[in-house]
């Protein structure tokens, strides 16, 4: 895993380093929100380990907003998110993306690469990338953010063999990806990227697709296990049932023994 970092805004305190484990978040004898040792004095803490960063706020805690949004009790976080307590916004930051590749380089693209929205107007939404993805604030730009300080085009997104280049064609303050501020990089699976301070989204990769010959092979499968279906006898009937005819013929020869030993019983 990277190197992920806690930052304060404007860096008026030293950034706080994550490394694997529990990290203890508390407020030093000034107030500020710090990173504690004391476990028991801590209102919120940090697990970060192989499978990412998990935020558990203390019971009761009102307050606590990740991107905007409150957190009662979990939280699993990216790098890029925004960490609001007690007036204060911890950055969770991790290192500079890879640079973009120079342009003219012809290297083939991994289309099924998708752009989701995850915070700001587009929300919920995917972005395919058959096609390169202009955005910004004119009409024909394909991820548009029509807001008066916007810029009419802001940035171009396009498919790339690794991942996805962030091509910067005209902002002002760039794009911030990961925590780090950027204006053209090699944006990978799971990278956060952020415009404007509010419109998010993360680039996600295409979900593991079966070869040709593992698809046919499952069909054979599938295909035998059916015919051994159909051609397995009828399930064994369940043991009472199949004790029955003993059962009746046994009440049968009582029967008839019963109505011998009552006829000639009685002579």
């Amino acid at each position: 895993m990277s190197a992920l970092k806690l930052r304060y805004p404007n860096r008026e305190h030293a950034d706080l380093a994550l490394k694997p484990g529990v990290h203890a978040i508390g407020r030093d004898s000034a107030g500020r929100t710090v990173l504690v040792e004391d476990a028991g004095a801590a209102i919120a803490q940090l697990s970060v380990d192989r499978r990412g960063v998990w935020l558990q706020v203390r019971e009761g805690l009102r307050g606590l907003h990740v991107n905007g949004r409150p957190v009662k009790r979990v939280a699993m976080l990216r790098a890029g998110d925004a960490i609001f307590l007690d007036g204060v916004e911890l950055l969770l930051i991790d290192d500079k993306p890879e640079p973009a590749p120079p342009f003219g380089v012809d290297i083939p693209a991994d289309s099924r690469m998708v752009v989701r929205g995850v915070g700001g107007i587009h929300h919920g939404r995917c972005y395919t990338l058959e096609q390169p993805r202009l955005i910004g604030r004119a009409g024909d730009c394909d991820i548009r953010i029509n807001e008066p300080a916007f810029a009419d085009r802001h940035a171009r997104l396009e498919a790339h063999a690794d991942g996805v280049v962030l091509r910067d064609v005209g902002s002002v303050d760039g794009s911030v990806v990961n925590g780090q501020p950027v204006r053209h990089a090699l944006l990978k699976p799971g990278d956060q990227l952020l415009l404007d301070g509010q419109h998010r989204f993360v680039i996600e990769a295409p979900t593991r697709q079966f070869s040709a010959a593992e698809a046919l092979q499952a069909q054979l499968a599938q295909e035998a296990a059916s015919n051994e279906e159909r051609m397995q006898p009828p399930s064994a009937l369940p043991a009472s049932v199949r004790r029955m005819p003993w059962l009746l013929l046994a009440a049968v020869v009582m029967a008839g023994l019963l109505s011998l030993l009552l006829l000639y019983g009685t002579r």
